[in-house]
Order: structure tokens, then C-alpha cells, then sequence
């Protein structure tokens, strides 16, 4: 079994580090020139704020987000005053605005600053020197107790100053003491450069980088059981020979200078398994997968069993399927670089033998990982979870950018609800009624999409709401983005008819500019107010009542009515009802032709000789008094006679007692007239008032003869 580490620093905006066994990549490290990885570096910061609620601080250490420092992480030599006992507050230890020594120990993710730490540590190739610890420890992956007790006698006499502490790392067990004791030298002169460069200057500043790809691949990498280290870059080989040369000169790895055509990872078919590092699903041997999905809080991974059916019995394919996605799962998580909770799904199996043997295989699989990690128990749902130490930020947050199009969500909006989502937006913009144009700037495609479908949607809101509507392409906008533009209506200038005032507003304008412009448009909607009363006051009245009757309007003999005051209306009052209370004197005249009470003729008599006037019309007055042409005549009658075009009195042809012709004698004409029939007795009080009142009523309405004179 072979192994090598591939360095490909051919191009210089990025370094890639690869561990390849037998072909297959097990570990991957990658350094781009735009990646903000900070986690080990030593600063000069200045304590920004004090966070009582949280017991941290904020630190300005010189980049965009303050770093997150919690009171446990502050060690006794970082205090700034000494106040209260052992369970004193982050406010009784560090002050606002003074300078503290801090190093970073988890990068920035997402809106999250880094955390920081007071407790510095300087890693080397075989020590770890801890200035502000006692104690002496070894590695906890060190976990042979006869190899944990040959370091601990190699150690017992290194001496590393003044209170000093360190941790011995896994590749110090095949090296002696003198190599320990160089590497730990080393460590103690970066340490006094540190402090000198503090104490030196003010201000946030950087005193410490440890994001050299090449001095961190060659010191947590290499190892025994690398057989040879290829770089293709003869820069970055220089510096890798003058590292091993200072740091292991015995060490029996070869480094070698790659110089062939073929680029170095395609030499050794990489490519594709970079590749499939970036990918959602990874594939398994057996036609199962492994899906990974990383979360804000954890990371969660699904194994599917697909087409797997080498086993012979359902729990024998599961037990097989879950077997090589532990292995595969540990590998993805180092080659990924991830790191807090995970959680695996993996397929449930009955028995708890099974489930034993699969937890012992996780365990195992997470043994040639760099970082710690614990490992708990699988649960009768199949869920496993472990813990791992996040040593950097995730593989994928360096190297990747969230998609501007879905938001980092992997999913976008189907075009027709994109489409419904900007017509309810127009038209909630358009039933306002300020609105008179909107402008829709859209992807091409969303365009075009809209176009074809929503076409009388959109002619439905332009016609209920007078506004139009305008889609225009724009190539710079996504699929899911748009862009509206607003034209408003304003009220026209004073003085001026007819115009409309336009002016374009982005979607989304503030509050405050639409209060603003309603407060300049009130006193001129008062004033228009104002002038349109005016107008109404100035106008003519109109001649005449507007609440005349239609049969008066068709007649048009509209007569203006005499005005009598109120005491002229009383006294007519007054005579007419004394006139019906008192019996009326008969004239003597009138009573010599009234024949005598006893000689009443019977009703028959009447009915056949009733009283008529020149046009053959019956009257309610006088039967002895003369009366003129068209006298008595009704109005019906009238008008029907003005249509046929006949002089007053003249009837239609063939009527029964029609008039003699002009020249007639007059006892002709007394002839062809009817004998009077005789009237109700003078006595009779009802007749005389009847009488009284159609005379009354032909004399007021201007038809009736002249009162004979006595």
C-alpha cells in the first residue's frame, strides 16, 4: 500500500494539498487567494464592547466582523483589572478600549464572527506549546497506554522556560528527545516575537500567520507512512526542502520536484474526485448513496441502499449498504472539511448485534481523521450521531459562493407562480389610484413567459384600473428577480388644463416621501374646492320653477299666478263659506220663468230633455242664460277640435241636431232646438248650489257668459 502527497501550486491564486492511497483520495486541502481562513493566527486587538447579558466581549482585531470572546476563554494572564473571586464577571475582568492578545480558534461562518481565545498555542511538527499552561499532556489520539508511557519518559526532561506548558503530538513517538527539544525551541523564539511585536505597537494588527499551506501540509501530514511528496511548482519546492531540511532532516520521505506535461492531479486521475466532493450525492461501491446536506446547526446524511442486493436477505443488504457508507462517511467529512454535529441516517437494522458491529465500524472509520471526534450510539430509528472538531471553515464555504439566483436554497420558483406573485404586486400598486404606468423589467425568458400566459390578466388590469403596463427583457436580472418602475400621476400645475404631470418611482418608495407629497397636494385640492363653489354662486337662477307639471309644460299655458297677501285670501274665505251657510234670494225675474213647485216634471221628462249648450255639450248652470261659441265646451273636446281644424260650436258632419246653415230665421232655429227641459225647483237649496258652482267655475276659468244684469 502506497501513499503520497501531491502539492499542485502551478497556479497562484490557488494551492491544493492531496493524500492519495492506492489511488484514492483520502485527504484534500485547498487554499484560495480570495478565502478568509483565519483560525490560528495571533492579533493585537482592542476590546470593542462588553456584552454583560452574554458575559463576552466584542474585539476589533482588524477585520470586517468583531471577534466573539466568552468569559471562559479569557486566561488570568489577559485580565485587565482584578475584581470579585472566582466567579467574577467579564465585566471585573477587561475594560472597554484597551488592547488584548487574542488568537483566532474558529473562522467566521455565515453572520457569525470568529471566535476568539486569550489561551494561545503554537503548533510545530512534533510539540504544541501552550505559554499560558503548566501542564504537559499528550494527544489524544496517542491511545496505546505502553507508547503513551515511552512519550511521557521522552518529555520528563524537556524544560520549555518559565512556566511553559505543551502537548506532545501523535508524530513525536518515533523521534528522539534531542528532535523534540529543537522543535520546542523553536516554538518558545516565535512565542518572545509575539510578545515583543504586542507591546511594541497599538492598535489592531496581525502578529502571527499560520495559513502557510505548505508548512501546514508538511506538519500535520506527513508522516511515516508517506512514502513521497511531489511538487510541481519549483518556488513551492524550494520552500518545502527548506522546511524538511530544518524541521526533519532524517526523514525518510523523498521530495520530488514534478516537471512532466500532464498536470500533477490529472497524472493521478483526481480531478473527478474533487469533483465528487462538491456534489449532493456520492455513490457507494454496492449502487447505494450517501446524500449530504450541511445545515446551520448541523449536518445531516441520508444512506439509501438503491440498487444494492449483493446480500441474500434484506438485513444482510442493509448491514452490507450501512458498512460502506460509515467508511464513506468518514471520508467525506474529512475531505469536506466538516466539522460540529452530524447526524447519519442510516437503514435500520433489528438486531443489536448489528447495530454494535456498525457503530464499532464508525469508530473505526473515524480513527485516521486529523480533527477529534466522538462517536455516540445508533439509535432504534437508525439515527447516529457524532461530534467533530471544526478545524477550518468548511470546504465548500471557501471555495463557494451562495447562488445569487435562488439564495443559497437550491430551489426556484416555478414561472407561473413568479408570474400570479408580479400580477397581484402590479395590482396592488395600480388600485391605488395614484399610478398611471408601470414598467416591469424581467429575465428574457420569465418575459416572454409572462407574456404568453398572463396576457389578458394583464389586459384585465390595465382596463379596470386605466393604467398601462409595459414588460421589457433584461439580461442582468435572474430568472427570479424583477425589477418594477412606477409612474405616478400628479395633479396638473396651477393654470394649466389638461396636463398631467408624470414622474417615475421605484417600487417599495418610503412612507415618508408619499406623506410629503399629500401634504403639498392638499392646498390645491382646497383651492379647487373653493372655485368650484364660487362658480355655483355666480351662475343666473333659472326663470321659472323647475317643479312644473308635465301637463302644464305640454299645454303651455302657463299662467303666472296672481300674489294676494293673507288677508285677502281670508276674507274670500270668509264670503264663501257665509254664502253657503245663508240661503240665497231668488231674483224675481228669474222666478216668474220657474213654473210652479206642483208642475215639477218627473225624473223620466228630465232624462229626456236635458239642458245642452250650442256644441250639444249638458251644463251645470243656466238653462236660460245665452251663451257664447265654444261656451261649456271641454277640454278634451277642445283640443281634439283645434287638431281637426272646426271653428268653435261647429259639429262634426252627420250629428244628430246639427245647426242650421247662416240666414235661418229664428223660428227656424227655435224650431230645430230641443224644448228646454224644466230645471229643479228655485226652492230646491242642493240645485242652487250646484248651479252657483258650475257658474262659478266656467266664470273663473274665463269661458262662461257675462252675469245678465238685473
Amino acid at each position: 500500500m502506497t501513499r503520497k502527497m501531491l502539492i499542485n501550486g502551478r497556479y497562484a491564486d490557488e494551492l491544493r494539498m492531496a493524500v492519495v492511497e492506492e489511488g484514492v483520495l483520502q485527504s484534500y486541502r485547498v487554499e484560495v487567494a480570495e478565502a478568509e481562513a483565519l483560525r490560528g493566527n495571533i492579533y493585537r486587538g482592542t476590546v470593542a464592547n462588553i456584552e454583560e447579558s452574554l458575559d463576552a466581549a466584542f474585539v476589533d482585531y482588524g477585520v470586517e466582523k468583531h471577534g466573539f470572546l466568552t468569559r471562559h476563554d479569557v486566561v488570568e494572564q489577559a485580565y485587565h483589572r482584578r475584581r470579585g473571586g472566582e466567579g467574577s464577571r467579564i465585566t471585573d475582568l477587561l475594560q472597554k478600549g484597551r488592547p488584548i492578545l487574542v488568537q483566532v480558534e474558529k473562522d467566521a461562518i455565515g453572520t457569525k464572527g470568529a471566535a476568539l481565545t486569550t489561551n494561545v498555542s503554537f503548533a510545530g511538527r512534533y510539540l504544541v506549546l501552550q505559554p499560558f499552561e503548566t501542564t504537559i499532556g499528550l494527544s489524544r489520539k496517542v491511545e496505546d497506554e505502553q507508547t503513551r508511557k515511552k512519550l511521557k519518559e521522552k518529555v520528563k526532561g524537556l524544560v520549555a522556560g518559565e512556566g511553559f506548558g505543551f502537548i506532545v503530538r501523535t508524530n513525536a513517538v518515533d523521534q528522539t528527545k534531542i528532535a523534540l527539544k529543537a522543535d520546542l525551541d523553536e516554538l518558545v523564539r516565535r512565542w518572545k516575537g509575539v510578545q515583543e511585536s504586542f507591546e511594541a505597537g497599538t492598535g489592531p494588527a496581525l502578529l502571527h500567520d499560520d495559513q502557510d499551506l505548505i508548512v501546514q501540509a508538511l506538519r500535520d501530514h506527513l508522516d511515516a507512512s508517506i512514502d513521497e511528496v511531489l511538487v510541481d511548482d519549483e518556488a513551492l519546492f524550494a520552500r518545502a526542502r527548506a522546511y524538511m531540511d530544518a524541521v526533519m532532516p532524517k526523514s525518510k520521505t523523498a521530495l520530488t520536484h514534478y516537471a512532466e506535461r500532464i498536470p500533477l492531479f490529472s497524472r493521478f486521475n483526481l480531478e473527478p474526485q474533487v469533483a465528487a466532493i462538491y456534489k449532493r450525492s456520492v455513490p457507494l461501491p454496492s449502487g447505494g448513496s450517501i446524500v449530504i446536506d450541511p445545515t446551520e446547526a448541523l449536518t445531516a446524511i441520508d444512506v439509501n441502499s438503491g440498487k444494492s442486493t449483493s446480500a441474500g436477505s434484506q438485513e444482510e443488504t442493509a448491514l452490507a449498504t450501512n458498512l460502506e457508507a460509515a467508511v464513506e462517511v468518514a471520508r467525506q467529512l474529512r475531505l469536506r472539511d466538516l466539522g460540529g454535529l452530524v447526524v447519519v441516517d442510516f437503514i435500520d437494522l433489528r438486531t443489536p448485534k448489528r447495530r454494535r458491529e456498525l457503530e464499532k465500524a464508525m469508530k473505526e472509520a473515524m480513527k485516521a481523521d486529523k480533527a477529534r471526534s466522538h462517536v455516540g450510539h445508533l439509535s432504534p430509528n437508525g439515527l447516529l450521531e457524532l461530534n467533530r472538531q471544526r478545524i477550518g471553515r468548511a470546504l465548500q464555504l471557501r471555495t463557494h459562493r451562495s447562488c445569487p439566483t435562488c439564495g443559497g436554497t437550491g430551489r426556484l420558483q416555478a414561472p407561473e407562480l413568479l408570474g400570479l406573485s408580479l400580477l397581484r404586486r402590479i395590482e396592488a400598486g395600480a388600485a391605488t389610484g395614484r399610478m398611471r404606468r408601470a414598467r416591469v423589467a424581467l429575465h428574457p425568458q420569465t418575459a416572454e413567459a409572462i407574456q404568453n400566459k398572463l396576457r389578458r390578466q394583464l389586459a384585465a388590469v390595465e382596463s379596470t384600473f386605466k393604467i398601462a403596463i409595459e414588460l421589457v427583457a433584461a439580461s442582468d436580472l435572474s430568472p427570479s428577480e424583477d425589477r418594477i418602475q412606477w409612474t405616478e400621476r400628479e395633479p396638473a400645475p396651477d393654470g394649466a388644463v389638461g396636463t398631467t404631470a408624470e414622474r417615475p418611482r421605484e417600487e417599495g418608495a418610503g412612507r415618508a416621501e408619499r406623506e410629503e407629497r399629500r401634504t403639498r397636494e392638499r392646498p390645491r385640492e382646497r383651492e379647487a374646492g373653493r372655485a368650484r363653489s364660487q362658480e355655483r354662486r355666480a351662475r343666473p337662477e333659472e326663470e321659472g320653477s323647475r317643479r312644473k307639471g308635465r301637463k302644464r309644460r305640454e299645454r303651455g299655458k302657463e299662467r303666472p299666478r296672481e300674489e294676494r297677501s293673507e288677508a285677502t285670501v281670508a276674507e274670500e274665505v270668509a264670503t264663501v263659506a257665509a254664502a253657503a251657510a245663508a240661503p240665497e234670494p231668488v231674483r224675481e225675474a228669474e222666478a216668474a220663468e220657474l213654473p210652479a213647485p206642483a208642475e215639477r216634471p218627473t225624473a223620466p221628462e228630465r232624462d229626456e230633455a236635458p239642458l245642452e249648450g250650442e256644441d250639444g255639450l249638458p251644463l251645470e248652470g243656466d238653462a236660460g242664460e245665452p251663451r257664447e261659441p265654444g261656451a261649456g265646451e271641454g277640454r278634451s273636446r277642445r283640443r281634439r277640435r283645434r287638431r281637426r281644424g272646426r271653428p268653435p260650436g261647429e259639429r262634426p258632419p252627420g250629428a244628430e241636431g246639427e245647426r242650421p246653415a247662416a240666414g235661418a230665421s229664428e223660428a227656424g232655429e227655435q224650431a230645430a232646438r230641443p224644448e228646454p227641459a224644466a230645471v229643479a225647483s228655485p226652492a230646491d237649496p242642493a240645485q242652487r248650489r250646484r248651479r252657483r258652482r258650475g257658474g262659478r267655475r266656467r266664470r273663473g276659468r274665463g269661458e262662461g257668459p257675462e252675469p245678465a244684469a238685473d
